[in-house]
Parts: structure tokens; sequence; C-alpha cells
């Protein structure tokens, strides 16, 4: 017997509003949950009425919030809130025809604005800087390991000053990445989101998914010059313009790492390889630091060399 609209927005809601609080009540087991939050508000918003979606979605998050503010985690569910917005610019992405590329680019102009209003609200109310703060304790818990492996009598004098080398090393460099490192992360939660969703969708409602097979995707090819502009800058500039290039670097390498694996994923389908091998060759390239440098190599490359055409049987592969 199907369910009555009144019953089915209420129990759309309390998925919701469940997908919401269990990284937020629960974050030492389900905090990964907490990076494919908007995956589900997509998908509501894609397979419903928009109006009906929206109520839903208002009704889901006012009882997590509200259950979170009970547990005495509301900045952590507020934090985990910017997967709302994330997934509303992907929905109208979706709708106005928008490629995985732009598409991507919205998400991640609106995802890197909402944690910056967060962290920046959360730095005026506490009194404390929140990128100073994870600067000191990335520091203090370098310096502490460091205790640990010279207290632990295991280590021979040689390998312990290498050790002690490398960790003076990481706090000269740290600073100039760390920026490029969160930059990532907002880079990943987007790339994350987008794929999940577009090929949930693509299973759940092949005739309503708005964007192709993930090994159709592709980079806008002007995007190469932002790579050697940031190769530059970390090469020859100084200070806030050496810091800048290293970001820039650590955002680009990570994203032709993915059109990388777009490429990859579109020679295994030209070559027919069973889905099995495909994962396991997947997770053999994801975990190797050299398939991890191969697959962002010929990320970048595909800008030139257009190694998809191999996966079409000759043809040009879709620029979407």
């Amino acid at each position: 017997m199907p369910l009555r609209p009144e019953r089915g927005q209420a129990a759309g809601s309390l998925l919701l509003a469940g997908a919401f609080l269990l990284p937020t009540a629960f974050p030492q087991l389900f905090s990964w949950i907490g990076l494919l939050l908007a995956v589900p508000v997509f998908l509501l918003l894609q397979n419903e009425e928009e109006a009906r979606a929206l109520r839903q979605l208002r009704q889901g998050l006012l009882a997590a919030g509200a259950a979170a503010l009970l547990l005495g985690h509301g900045w952590w569910f507020l934090f985990l809130l910017a997967a709302a917005p994330l997934a509303w610019t992907l929905h109208r992405s979706a709708q106005s025809g928008a490629d995985p590329a732009a598409a991507g680019g919205a998400g991640l102009a609106v995802l890197s604005g909402c944690w910056l209003v967060f962290w920046t609200l959360r730095g005026l109310l506490t009194g404390v800087n929140p990128y100073a703060s994870l600067l000191a304790d990335l520091d203090s818990s370098l310096e502490q390991l460091m205790v640990i492996y010279r207290s632990s009598g295991e280590l021979s004098g040689d390998l312990l000053q290498e050790l002690e080398l490398a960790a003076a090393a990481l706090r000269k460099i740290l600073p100039k990445v760390l920026p490029g490192l969160l930059a990532s992360s907002a880079v990943f939660t987007v790339w994350l989101n987008l794929t999940v969703s577009s090929g949930l969708l693509r299973r759940l409602r092949p005739k309503q998914a708005p964007w192709p097979e993930y090994r159709l995707w592709r980079l806008p090819d002007n995007l190469i010059w932002l790579l050697i502009a940031a190769a530059l800058l970390a090469m020859t500039g100084a200070g806030g313009l050496e810091t800048a290039g290293y970001s820039l670097a650590a955002v680009m390498l990570l994203l032709y790492f993915f059109q990388g694996a777009a490429v990859f994923a579109a020679l295994l389908c030209r070559w027919n390889v069973p889905v099995f091998w495909r994962i396991v060759l997947y997770i053999f390239a994801a975990a190797q630091g050299c398939g991890i440098l191969l697959l962002t190599v010929a990320g970048a490359a595909d800008t030139w060399a257009d190694f998809r055409k191999l996966a079409q049987n000759g043809q040009p592969p879709s620029r979407s």
C-alpha cells in the first residue's frame, strides 16, 4: 500500500534528520557520513516537487538541529549544515544543464563560502583564531610524536636524527601547504558528493540523470594554465605568493588526479575489464604513491593527448 503524501513527507523528513544527526551525535563513529550529506539532499531535490522537497528539508534540519542543541553539538551541526547549500547548488546546476565541471565549480564556491562564514563566526564568538589554533595543534601533535620516539629507546641514533630532520622540515613547510590542504578538502568534498549523487541518480532514475558517466567527465582545457602558474609561484615566489602557489598547486593536482581517474575508467571500459578487476585496479592505483602520480600526470596530459578517444572507439569524447 503506497504511503499517503503526508506520511511520505514525514518519512523523508525523518530520514534527512537521521542523516544529519548521526555524524552530529556520534562523530567518532559516523563523522565520515558528514562528507556525503549533500547526496540525500540532492536526491530529494531531484526526485520531489521542489516546494515539497524544501518542506521536507526544512522539517528534517530543524529536527536534527534541535537534537544537536540538546546533545551540546550545535557547532558541529552548523558545520555539517553547509551540505544543504552545496546540494541546492548542484541541483540548480543540474536543472540549468551545466556540465559537471561547471556544477562542481559552483558547488566549490558555495561550500568554501559557507565554511569561511562558519569559521569566521566561530572565531569571533569564541575569540580564538581557528586557523592559528589548527596550525598550533598540528605543531604540538608533531612535537608530542617526536617526544614519544625519543623516549621509546627503540630507534637507533641515526634513524632518530633523520626523523628529527624530517619533523623540522615538516614544521617549516606546514604553514605553506596548510591553506592548500584545507582548500583541497573542500574540492574533495564537492567531488565526492557530485560523483556519488550522479552515480546513484544514473542507477535509480537513468532518464533523469543530468550528467554523463564519470569516465566522460573532463576539466576545461584552459585550467592547465592555473597549474603552470601555481608551479611558477611555488618555485619563484616568496612569502604570500609562495604560499598561494603551494595552495593553488595542491588544488590543481587534486583536480587533475580526478581527471586522471576518469581517463583510467574510460580505458578500463574500452578494454572490457570485468567490474571486479576494475575495483581492484582502482584501489591499487589510489593506494600507491606511484599510482596517484601516474593518474595525476595522465589527467594533466589529457588536456593535449585526449586519451579518451580510445574509450569511444576512435570517436572524439564528449566535452560535457
